[in-house]
């Protein structure tokens, strides 16, 4: 019984482990789509985790939100910060500054 719900747990980690690279690529090619739109440099060509919670989704069920930063450049002597929200690995907004898109 207790190999069975070990195998179980293993199971759920490596889903939640495989969810979450789909959504931080999501998140950074946001990041970088946005950045290229404003015509300012994506730094490091990375993306961060910052929130992470349960929410429903628009058909009610239980998905991950998440939030990510990034950082970009206007003239490559400053570090700005950015944000990416998903609700699973739904793009929600892209928030630059003061900006949202």
């Amino acid at each position: 019984m207790t190999d069975l719900l070990l195998v179980l747990l293993l199971v759920a980690l490596l889903g939640f482990w495989w969810d979450s690279l789909g959504a931080r690529q999501a998140a950074r090619e946001a990041g970088r789509r946005v950045c290229a739109q404003q015509g300012v440099q994506f730094l490091d060509d990375t993306v961060a985790i910052s929130r992470l919670h349960l929410q429903r989704n628009s058909r009610g069920r239980l998905v991950f939100y998440r939030q990510y930063r990034f950082e970009y450049s206007m003239s490559g002597d400053e570090r700005l910060r950015g944000s990416v929200d998903l609700l699973g690995k739904q793009v929600l907004r892209v928030e630059m500054g003061w900006e949202e898109f």
